[in-house]
């Protein structure tokens, strides 16, 4: 409807797209081997480009931060997809009556980097009760789109969130606490030094930096109140776990329902050679290395629990997983992101490392399993 005024098996699926020696992109074992396909001859689409019949919308906003998705990412998207799809397009939602008009249009999948979104003050701000999420409303508007429902990006979007249904569903996450400034004495901090201090909402390891790791109340006091000051949010305190890092990329297979699990060791430099801490200016800078496991055992633990985060989340499409070891070598869940960035970041090293073709195979895998389900 618009809107009123205002792990069972965890073997790759099977590909999505073949060429032929001529260069023709034909549908082959894929959930969109029954679409219909179509020749065409327009400039730039190849000589008889075989496409699927069907409309992709990519969806994005200028409205606050609550576009996920770089307009470089999304340009990528659409060139890579108007090779094989008969119609993609790109739309920018700047008020109410342009998110209606998503609905007018019907495509036949939205891909987008949008949480929620708001059209006044009061319904863009984080603990608003009015933000239109906008996986709901295309659910609202029986419209496809790859990625999670709002239900399960609520719990995504609020770290706390998360880790309690995640805990709730008996999987093991870090000892954890909400603060604000001033909030708690010395006394009343229950977790044993370090701690790990990180803002509760967020995304990209914004916020987090080498004082991130604490050792003592007043590096405490100081790192909660820098979240305050330059997140304008509360901060998650975390028991610190010290062991080795991972993330996971997934992408559910509906038709034969399985999951591509693709894990991945993120190894950092450490804090005076004993700690390390992954933080925004790290990613920024490339300076983490991003490895294929080679022991088998941790890659099937490490696997394990994120699908089981992902599943304990109502999480589906597509996501990433992140996991830390603590010093015993037992993993824990951190937190998800179940909308990965699209570019050739994690998601895609994840999925390369972990026997993924290409860039452009992926985004068809993805693609095709979203189209052949509704949520």
């Amino acid at each position: 409807m618009l809107l009123s005024g205002q792990i069972e098996n965890t073997r790759r699926g099977k590909c999505a797209y073949t060429e032929d020696s001529d260069g023709i992109s034909q549908s082959k074992h894929s959930p969109t081997h029954a679409l219909r396909c179509v020749t065409c001859s327009c400039p730039g689409s190849g000589r008889n480009a075989v496409k699927i019949d069907r409309y992709i919308e990519i969806v994005t906003t200028p409205i606050g931060a609550f576009n996920l998705m770089p307009q470089i990412v999304l340009e990528s998207i659409k060139d890579v997809l108007s090779r094989h799809y008969l119609k993609v397009k790109i739309s920018v939602i700047h008020n109410e009556m342009e998110l209606n008009d998503i609905a007018v249009k019907n495509p036949d999948l939205v891909i987008s980097g949008i949480k929620y979104l708001g059209f006044c003050e009061d319904s863009i701000k984080r603990n608003a009760s009015n933000k239109i999420w906008f996986a709901d409303f295309l659910d609202d508007n029986h419209i496809k789109y790859m990625g999670s429902s709002g239900r399960a990006l609520e719990f995504e979007y609020d770290k706390s969130k998360a880790k309690k249904q995640v805990s709730d569903c008996g999987l093991r996450t870090a000892a954890s606490f909400i603060a604000s400034p001033q909030q708690f004495k010395s006394s009343e901090i229950f977790i044993d030094y370090p701690l790990f201090i990180k803002p509760l909402f967020e995304g990209d390891s914004r916020g987090i930096d080498a004082q991130s790791l604490v050792h003592n109340f007043k590096m405490y006091e100081a790192k909660v109140q820098s979240i305050h000051d330059n997140q304008q949010t509360q901060s998650l305190i975390e028991k610190y776990l010290s062991g080795k890092e991972y993330t996971v990329g997934i992408i559910q297979d509906f038709e034969h329902d399985t999951f591509q699990i693709n894990p991945v060791e993120i190894v950092v430099e450490k804090i005076n050679g004993n700690f390390a801490v992954l933080g925004f200016d790290e990613k920024l800078a490339d300076k983490e290395l991003v490895l294929e496991i080679q022991n088998d055992t941790v890659k099937g633990l490490v696997s394990e629990l994120a699908l089981a985060a992902f599943n304990a989340l109502g999480a589906s499409g597509y996501g990433r997983i992140d996991i830390k070891m603590d010093e015993d070598g037992v993993p824990f869940f951190l937190e998800a992101n179940l909308i990965p960035g699209l570019g050739q970041g994690y998601f895609y090293r994840c999925y390369k490392l972990n026997g993924g073709s290409s860039y452009e195979q992926m985004l068809l895998d993805i693609v095709g399993q979203a189209l052949h389900v509704r949520h």
